[in-house]
């Protein structure tokens, strides 16, 4: 198998840049890898030169925060409806079409969120490490998963989500 050449892309909204690579034909259908923490987008070389082998255009963002996408410095605007938006002007600045979302770690909460409120993007999402949850993911969902006998509730009423 011959190492796909990996191409440099962003775009730039009022609100954010996002910067990516990517790999594959620019006609192929769109896979788009959303890294975790503390990743960036490369985190996913291995499956976009497979990927991209197999005809898909793969493209792997850095997330805001990372790498070469812009830096916020408020706390909000980390939010996962701001992380979301920034995926969503993405992929609009890609043509659009529905892709395959795949998300490890961190980047899983604003595919979901893609996935509910853009059903419209989505061929399919794969998510690798975290465990969905249809009423999102806040500390009462997340806190229903832990381990109590690390994490006891009179200690760690949100179990590791406490410090």
């Amino acid at each position: 198998m011959v190492p796909a050449p990996f191409r440099a892309g962003g775009c730039e909204t009022p609100r954010h840049r996002t910067a990516w690579i990517e790999a594959g034909p620019l006609d192929g259908p769109l896979m788009i890898f959303v890294h975790g923490w503390p990743e960036i987008g490369i985190i996913w070389e291995h499956q976009l030169r497979y990927f991209a082998e197999a005809g898909w255009r793969c493209i792997a963002p850095d997330m805001r925060g990372y790498g070469r996408s812009s830096v916020p410095t408020r706390i909000r605007d980390y939010a996962v409806r701001e992380i979301t938006a920034d995926l969503t002007e993405l992929h609009d600045s890609l043509g659009g079409a529905p892709a395959l979302w795949v998300a490890h770690d961190w980047g899983c909460a604003p595919v979901w969120s893609i996935g509910a409120h853009h059903p419209d993007r989505c061929r399919g999402i794969v998510a690798i490490c975290v465990p969905y949850f249809a009423h999102g993911n806040t500390l009462d969902n997340v806190s229903a998963t832990v381990n109590r006998d690390l994490y006891p509730p009179d200690r760690y009423p949100v179990g590791q989500w406490d410090y």
